[in-house]
């Protein structure tokens, strides 16, 4: 069968599979807590002992709720709810025999599990590794706590009862508990004090919702994604390769970096560089490679997160590969535009230049200069000027990431280091006479596009004004006269580029953006950021967020906002508490940069 019609029938095989079990686990928990026909029960009372028929009514319960955490986990392909399935119906024919004789109970568990065995080619979903690092895991210790609170309670009830005390009977005792056989009442002496008697039965009542509870929470911790694979450090080399040919969006200059993990298509021609966040691989940028092996690579890409239980995105992807991504029925959001310089005509000069000429004026009168540095040539080494430089640059990286809520981000953007500054063309505003660095900025280079992308921007909170505006204006001058194509001012999020009406996105994305714009707003100055960088009048090129479903959207929304709180949430809150405190405003405006 064609692989573009086999999916949507193992979909639709999984969603019938996933209700119809759901339906036989809530037929479980319902036959358990009601009564059963009086004439089953006497007749089964001469067979088994009262002892089984309690078990198997709890062991029906348990069933139904594991029934329902299996449908769950078939509804999204998991094999290994597929195996939990056919085990569970296997148990409940002889479970709802014993229960009360429920013949038609027990003929649809076989019915199922004969539909379970014809379809389990829908099921190739995989979950997370057992290891044995799991033993140190929390589930491990909840379990071990649940065995020591029923045989160390058991214990202590058979001593109510003047029984003495033995670890064998605790043991027997606390298992048979923990499965629901027998009433409280039945094993409380007559002459045992009213709140110890309470006591003693509320604790018995406890062990068979506690023990139904872990095997819930296991079952769904076995059910999580698969974890991440390893990074394929040997193909670095074949990645920076295609980045350097093929790696037109912008952010694709981060592609490489720590954390950067790639997936290639069958030839090793083109690739996807990602991000694993949680669950989510959040693709940075555009799928890159040779045209023709883009819609063979997102559809391998897709497949490779769907078989690991994962979602995944493309973030700040371009335009050009939209039709790709909707041929396979993805979701679009306009997530901001991006402002480009094209050195070659850029100019002060003109009335739309008049706020970046101004600020450029104050800051030379404030006789700053800037220095470059390119890529490779300044080590940083202990001893020498370029070393003392790094700690002034590091200074101003501390106090920006302390007035920042979450520090640095984590996709998108680099993180300052030594390494990356050595790597980065670096732009360091001065002032000549004492050699203080004031601000800096590093471009990050774009080879595809013949150009470089903004990247770290960091000032001190006494920098004079215009600091940044020269930065980037003595930025662009070097890169017309060394005959770069174009420069990025990063991406602008949940803006609009100005006379925009309309972009590429599916009805409701505008709202959508609206909302997160309103709520975030006094978090994040997206238009502050947004007007500063329109004073250099760039033209604008638009950026999306492509998910699978409106359904996965939350999900990456929340896997974004961790990369954008590497500092921890703890940190992102108390920032945005102190932002919001009344404090005294400054007297003249800053810049956002």
């Amino acid at each position: 069968m064609d692989r573009r019609l086999a999916q949507p029938a193992r979909a639709w095989k999984r969603r019938v599979l996933a209700i119809a079990v759901a339906g036989m686990g809530v037929i479980d928990l319902a036959s358990a807590a009601l009564s059963h026909p009086s004439d089953r029960l006497r007749a089964l009372h001469h067979l088994v002992p009262s002892e089984v028929l309690d078990t198997s009514r709890t062991f029906t319960l348990l069933a139904g709720a594991l029934l329902l955490v299996t449908a769950w986990g078939l509804a999204r392909g998991k094999r290994r709810s597929f195996v939990f399935a056919l085990f569970l119906c296997a148990v409940s024919v002889p479970v709802n025999m014993l229960k009360a004789f429920d013949l038609e109970e027990a003929t649809v568990a076989v019915a199922m599990m004969f539909a379970l065995a014809l379809s389990s080619d829908a099921f190739r979903v995989g979950s997370r590794a057992v290891r044995w690092s799991d033993l140190r895991s929390s589930a491990t210790w909840a379990v071990a706590g649940l065995l020591v609170y029923a045989f160390a309670g058991s214990a202590w009830v058979g001593h109510l009862m003047g029984r003495p005390l033995s670890p064998l009977i605790a043991f027997r005792e606390g298992s048979a508990w923990l499965f629901g056989t027998g009433s409280p009442g039945d094993v409380m002496p007559n002459d045992l004090p009213h709140g110890l008697r309470r006591i003693a039965e509320w604790y018995l009542r406890s062990l068979p919702t506690l023990g139904i509870t872990l095997m819930v929470s296991l079952m769904i911790l076995a059910l999580r994604p698969a974890s991440r694979r390893r990074r394929e450090s040997l193909a670095h080399d074949r990645a920076g390769a295609i980045v350097r040919e093929h790696g037109r969006a912008t952010v694709s200059a981060f592609a490489l970096g720590p954390g950067a993990d790639w997936f290639f298509s069958r030839t090793g021609r083109a690739m996807i560089a990602y991000r694993q966040v949680g669950d989510v691989l959040l693709a940075i940028g555009d799928p890159m490679g040779a045209p023709e092996e883009l819609a063979p690579l997102l559809r391998d890409f897709a497949a490779f997160a769907e078989s690991h239980d994962w979602k995944a995105a493309f973030y700040q992807a371009t335009p050009e590969t939209l039709p790709l991504h909707r041929e396979r029925g993805w979701r679009t959001v306009h997530i901001g535009v991006e402002p480009i310089l094209e050195p070659s005509s850029f100019t002060l000069a003109g009335a739309a230049m008049s706020d970046a000429r101004r600020a450029v004026q104050k800051a030379l009168r404030a006789g700053l200069e800037v220095h470059f540095f390119h890529p490779g040539e300044r080590r940083f080494e202990p001893g020498t000027r370029d070393h003392a430089l790094f700690h002034q640059l590091q200074e101003i990286s501390a106090q920006w990431s302390a007035a920042h809520a979450g520090g640095e981000m984590d996709l998108g953007m680099g993180r300052f280091s030594a390494e990356r500054l050595q790597q980065a063309w670096l732009a360091v505003a001065v002032h000549p006479a004492s050699e203080r660095a004031v601000a800096f900025v590093t471009w990050e280079r774009v080879p595809a596009r013949h150009g470089w992308t903004l990247d770290l921007m960091r000032r001190r909170s006494d920098a004079p004004l215009g600091a940044m505006e020269l930065l980037v204006v003595r930025s662009v001058e070097a890169a017309a006269v060394r005959g770069d194509a174009m420069l990025s001012l990063a991406l602008s999020a949940l803006v609009l580029a100005p006379g925009e009406a309309s972009v590429q996105e599916d009805s409701g994305a505008e709202r959508a953006r609206e909302f997160l714009r309103q709520r975030l707003a006094g978090f994040y100055d997206f238009d502050g950021l947004f007007r500063w960088k329109r004073k250099f009048s760039p033209r604008f090129e638009d950026r999306y967020l492509v998910c699978a479903s409106a359904f996965a959207l939350p999900v990456v929304l929340l896997a974004l906002a961790r990369t954008q709180a590497t500092g921890g949430w703890g940190r992102w809150l108390q920032h945005v508490l102190a932002r919001r405190s009344p404090s005294p405003r400054p007297a003249e405006a800053r810049s956002t940069a």
